[in-house]
């Protein structure tokens, strides 16, 4: 069985991709800005608080688009 990975860490791999012609499949179901934080603190827990914040803003910008 394949080890659970996160979705952001799929969104890592897709990213080089998102930008060309063409779908891209599989972007995560995050519904909101907060539960993007909450994926981003999961998977990058260990960070200072103010680069959870740049990394948040950062999927936002450039795949999910949610308001702020």
């Amino acid at each position: 069985m394949a080890p659970k990975t996160s979705n952001l860490l799929h969104l890592l791999t897709v990213a080089p991709t998102a930008f060309a012609p063409g779908e891209v499949g599989g972007v995560p179901r995050i519904k909101s800005l907060s539960a993007l934080k909450v994926e981003v603190q999961r998977h990058f827990g260990k960070l200072p608080t103010k680069d959870i914040d740049a990394l948040v803003a950062w999927f936002n910008q450039n795949f999910f688009r949610f308001k702020t």
